[in-house]
């Protein structure tokens, strides 16, 4: 089976980027390619695919925190034995307690 292998150019317009943006991400290492001579690459499609499939550092870094809360809630949830419903109900309480409007 051939490998689909593109130019800068093609790549570019399939991402509906500047080539030079491309070419960047090349030099940086976030775009695997085969330098052909000095200046023309060749990419190949599923290496952009997967390249524009991954998350971005402050996508992924947002996934990190949204994990980590949830982990410290169940922790919280095992440790005293609340259902989630009541958890809800002490946080409402303590927000409203503050101050803070309560959501409905």
């Amino acid at each position: 089976m051939a490998v689909e292998m593109l130019t800068v150019n093609e790549a570019a317009r399939r991402l509906k980027v500047n080539p030079q943006t491309l070419r960047r991400w090349i030099r940086s290492g976030l775009l695997p390619a085969r330098k052909l001579g000095k200046k023309a690459y060749r990419i190949s499609a599923a290496d952009l695919e997967e390249a524009v499939s991954l998350p971005t550092p402050a996508q992924a870094a947002q996934r990190t925190e949204a994990a980590h809360r949830l982990l410290v809630l169940r922790e919280r949830l095992q440790h005293r034995g609340l259902s989630v419903a009541e958890l809800m109900a002490e946080s409402r309480a303590e927000l409203e307690g503050r101050g803070a409007p309560g959501r409905r």
